[in-house]
C-alpha cells in the first residue's frame, strides 16, 4: 500500500494519504500454484484506485464518494490500517471541498478508531485536524493542536515539524501576530526541499504584507507560486497567486493585480475550485474595468461564464 496522499499533503499542505493498492495477477495453467502473500481485497483496491484517479483529475466530489466506499469496505474487513487510510483521505478531500465540519467529524472518528485499536494520537492526523480548523476560521484551536504536535517531537518527523511551523505562521498571519510569524519563519530556516522552500517564501510574503512592504510581498508570493507549480501542487499555487494579486493591488499596480487574479481564477475553474475562482475572477474583472484593461476584463468574463454554465449543468443533473 502506497501512502500517496500523505506524501502530497506533507509535500504541499494542506495537499496526503491516498492508498494505491496494486492487485497481483495470478497465473493459470497446469503448474502448481505458487505460494503468494496475503490475499488482496479487490473491491478495496478498486475504490482506492478510482478515488486516486478522481483526485488527480480534480474531481474532488467523486474522490470523496469513492473514499466513502473504501471506508465502508475497510469496515467490512475490520482492517484498522485501511480504515485509517480511508478516513485520512476522505477528510482531506472534504477539507478541499470546504466541507470543514464533515471533515472534522471524519478526523475525530479516526481518533476513536485509533483508541479502539489501542493506538495513541497520530501526528499526521493532528496536523490535518489543525489545518482544517485553521481553514474553517478556528485559529485558536488550531494553534493549540500545533502546540500538541511540537510537544511530541519524538513522534513528529522533521517534515511534520516544518509543516507544523508553516501552519503556525499562517495562523499568526491570520491573527496579525508578526512576532509569532517571525518565529515560525525562523523555525523553518532555509530548507532545501522545494515544497518547504515554498512554505518559507509564502510566510515571508505574509510578513511583508503585514509590514506594508508590497514589493517584497509580490516577489515572495511569485516565488512561492513558481515553487508550487514545479511541485505540481496546483491548489496551493492558485492561493499564492491570488495573494500576489492582493499585494499588487495594495501596491497600486492595477494591471498586474488583475492579471494575477485572472491567472489564479482560470486555474481554479479548471480544478473545480469554483468558490475561489468566482471570487478571484470577479476581482480581476472589477480591477481591469477600473484600469481600462478591457482585454483582461473580457478574459475574466469568459471564465465567469464557464462557472455559470458548469453550475447550471450541475443543478440540471440534480
Amino acid at each position: 500500500m502506497i501512502l500517496y496522499l500523505r506524501r502530497l499533503y506533507l509535500g504541499g499542505l494542506i495537499g496526503l494519504l491516498m492508498a494505491a493498492v496494486i492487485l497481483s495477477v495470478g497465473g493459470c495453467g497446469s503448474a502448481p500454484p505458487k505460494q503468494e502473500g496475503p490475499a488482496i481485497d479487490a473491491a478495496l483496491g478498486r475504490f482506492n484506485r478510482a478515488a486516486r484517479l478522481a483526485f488527480e483529475k480534480g474531481r474532488l466530489q467523486q474522490a470523496a464518494s469513492d473514499y466513502r466506499k473504501a471506508l465502508d469496505r475497510a469496515y467490512v474487513r475490520d482492517d484498522t490500517a485501511a480504515i485509517l487510510d480511508a478516513q485520512y483521505n476522505l477528510a482531506f478531500c472534504l477539507m478541499n471541498l470546504q466541507s470543514y465540519e464533515e471533515a472534522l467529524g471524519v478526523v475525530r472518528n479516526a481518533s476513536t478508531e485509533m483508541a479502539l485499536a489501542g493506538r495513541g494520537h497520530s501526528v499526521d492526523f493532528l496536523l490535518l485536524e489543525g489545518t482544517i480548523l485553521y481553514r474553517s476560521g478556528n485559529s485558536a484551536e488550531a494553534w493549540t493542536i500545533t502546540d500538541q504536535i511540537l510537544s511530541t517531537l519524538t513522534q513528529a518527523s522533521s517534515v511534520i515539524q516544518s509543516k507544523t511551523q508553516f501552519l503556525r505562521g499562517l495562523i499568526a498571519s491570520q491573527q496579525g501576530d508578526t512576532g509569532r510569524l517571525h518565529t515560525a519563519i525562523a523555525a523553518l530556516g532555509q530548507p532545501e526541499h522545494p515544497q518547504l522552500r515554498a512554505d518559507h517564501q509564502e510566510l515571508v510574503g505574509h510578513l511583508a504584507m503585514a509590514e506594508h512592504n508590497w514589493d517584497a510581498a509580490i516577489e515572495a508570493f511569485d516565488g512561492a507560486a513558481k515553487l508550487r507549480r514545479e511541485a505540481l501542487d496546483y491548489r496551493a499555487m492558485v492561493r499564492v497567486l491570488a495573494l500576489a494579486g492582493k499585494a499588487s493591488e495594495e501596491a497600486g499596480r492595477e494591471k498586474e493585480a488583475s492579471i494575477r487574479y485572472l491567472r489564479a481564477g482560470r486555474s481554479a475553474v479548471l480544478q473545480g475550485l469554483f468558490n475561489d475562482a468566482l471570487k478571484w475572477l470577479k476581482r480581476a474583472e472589477q480591477i481591469a474595468d477600473t484600469a481600462g484593461e478591457a482585454q483582461i476584463a473580457r478574459e475574466a468574463r469568459v471564465y465567469l461564464g464557464q462557472i455559470e454554465a458548469l453550475t447550471a449543468a450541475s443543478s440540471g443533473k440534480n
